[in-house]
């Protein structure tokens, strides 16, 4: 055992806490293309081809980035997370289980007559319901 591993600096919090661990892997090798794309355009593009030629193109689509503080409607909450809109509505009128005097999914306004929500609560919602999950399995 290598006793320093434990002494390691603590990392920060990833983003989409929605994310799967092949999300994740995912948004990484986007981060690594970007960069080669910068650094050597050919390289990318030849690279690009060949893993095409396998049927494997999700790397050339463009990655979400969501701005927490993005005001969105009900069925946009449901699609950025995955999930129905009655699923989004429930988690609404929940109780948060660490914060009993909140709600789970706080309602931020109405756009029309439409409920909205902040995205940045969507995602931690639906964290915070996967964590829930993975620990009844």
């Amino acid at each position: 055992m290598n006793p320093d591993l434990n002494e390691q600096p603590r990392r920060s919090a990833w983003p989409n806490p929605v994310d799967t661990a092949l999300d994740r892997a995912r948004r990484v090798a986007g981060m690594y293309r970007a960069h080669l794309r910068m650094l050597d355009l050919d390289a990318c593009n030849r690279l690009d081809d060949t893993v095409a030629a396998f049927g494997e193109t999700w790397m050339l689509d463009k990655p979400d980035i969501v701005d927490p503080d993005r005001e969105v409607t009900t069925a946009e909450a449901a699609e950025l997370v995955k999930t129905t809109p009655k699923r989004i509505r429930e988690w609404a009128c929940q109780l948060h289980p660490d914060k009993p005097d909140e709600p789970l999914l706080p309602r931020f306004k109405m756009r029309g007559r439409e409920r909205t929500y902040l995205a940045g609560h969507v995602l931690a919602a639906a964290a915070w319901m996967r964590q829930r999950s993975s620990l009844r399995e």
